[in-house]
């Protein structure tokens, strides 16, 4: 075995272990303790809320982190609770709240770089709390153990799947420019195992149609690939390989939540407004 395919066997190994660990943690919170859930959601989107802000201040930009890593769990918990309302109103309210909060506390600092700074700080809020405010919505549904255990598992094997495929057979560059890495091979990987893991799961764990399942496996397989792209790009602006090390095999909190933010409004529409009502 060359010294290239043992350091990929071994970095896959190593992100599987981790990636398990995760998925373990999760799924025993969500057996016996949402609460317990919905603290790991807080508290990774507060790390990964500072990472995007240190990535941010590498270009110069400083966004008003300390507002958003106070107020974006705090509001994810609030959703939970449900005293405000229904989780999407209160979601997106308490969204603008926060950013208006900073922009505020951002006038206490120099006129120069208010503007990237205000924007960069919108962008973590939508990044973040306002994303995974729709993991929350899945939680407060009539089925929250189906929808997040499928939500869930469809990014992890749609992730492996594009991770696997593109390491072993991986030739044609999906997008050089952002993400060398990429290729059309892991793209359809991440597509062949999540329409799978939707089917499957889309029978047996939400009773739906197969072709429902397989629908949403599409959709979220898609979806992961374009998170993940989407963070790369963040990544390849500022200069760095990974958000953190948080993660060993996996980076930082943001390299593991990348493609899971950008799906969460995708899954909670396909499962809620597509499949319980045809």
């Amino acid at each position: 075995m060359s010294v290239t395919a043992f350091a990929k066997l071994r970095g896959l190994l190593l992100r599987t272990v981790v990636g398990a660990a995760l998925v373990a943690l999760v799924a025993l919170s969500l057996w016996l303790w949402h609460w317990g859930l919905v603290i790991i959601i807080a508290a990774i989107m507060a790390l990964g809320a500072h990472e995007l802000a240190a990535a941010a201040a590498r270009h110069g930009w400083h966004p008003v982190w300390p507002v958003v890593v106070v107020g974006a769990p705090a509001l994810i918990i609030l959703e939970y609770t449900g005293w405000c309302g229904d989780v999407l109103p209160v979601g997106l309210v308490g969204c603008v709240v926060i950013v208006l909060v900073a922009w505020a506390v951002r006038l206490r600092g120099p006129v120069a770089g208010f503007l990237v700074d205000a924007a960069a700080t919108a962008l973590i809020v939508a990044y973040l709390p306002l994303t995974l405010t729709f993991a929350i919505a899945m939680m407060k549904s009539a089925h929250p153990v189906a929808q997040i255990a499928t939500y869930g598992t469809c990014m992890v094997i749609a992730d492996s799947g594009a991770y696997i495929v593109g390491s072993l057979l991986g030739r044609h560059k999906m997008a050089p420019h952002i993400s060398p890495a990429k290729t059309w091979e892991g793209f359809g990987g991440a597509i062949a195992a999540a329409a799978v893991a939707g089917w499957l799961l889309g029978v047996f764990v939400l009773g739906a149609p197969w072709w429902q399942g397989v629908a949403l496996g599409v959709a979220l397989g898609v979806g992961s690939v374009i998170g993940d792209l989407i963070e790369s790009a963040i990544k390849r602006d500022v200069g760095i390989k990974d958000m953190g090390k948080l993660l060993p095999g996996h980076g930082g909190a943001m390299d593991r939540l990348d493609s899971l933010v950008f799906c969460a409004p995708i899954a909670w529409a396909i499962m809620n407004l597509w499949m319980v009502s045809t």
